[in-house]
């Protein structure tokens, strides 16, 4: 690839995040009950409440907050390595409810959230990667 392609994938990278974040923070915040229904088995979603709903939604805010700021900013190669760093504790929640010691509150489809997580860290390794290589090229 090209120097102009491999920073034009870089922008789509953030773009695909920016967009997931968005999405995703607006379905909780809008519709809570869905999100709470699809992703905790029957005896957690049995114990919801409007405080769960409320928790979920503020949850949903933020998740857009920084959609929105993903989209908007220009990352850098250290903010996209923060970025991908960051998602080390959502990949241990991952893990903690799916298949450890909380094992049985969320229902398979958690999994997916697994996957994006996955994808958030990778990706942004990936572009801070191409990022420093760029950079590296323009000090040359």
């Amino acid at each position: 690839m090209t120097t102009p392609q491999r920073l034009e994938t870089v922008r789509r990278v953030q773009t695909a995040m920016a967009t997931a974040y968005t999405g995703l923070g607006a379905w909780c915040l809008l519709h809570p009950y869905s999100v709470i229904a699809l992703g905790f088995t029957p005896k957690y979603v049995a114990m919801a409440n409007v405080t769960t709903h409320l928790f979920t939604r503020c949850f949903g805010a933020q998740a857009m907050t920084c959609g929105l700021v993903l989209g908007t900013s220009e990352m850098t190669a250290f903010s996209f390595t923060a970025f991908g760093l960051a998602m080390i504790p959502y990949i241990g929640w991952n893990y903690w409810f799916g298949v450890g010691p909380a094992r049985g509150m969320v229902t398979s489809l958690m999994w997916l959230d697994f996957v994006g997580n996955v994808f958030f860290m990778g990706g942004s390794l990936w572009c801070a990667k191409v990022l420093r290589e760029e950079e590296g090229l323009l000090k040359e």
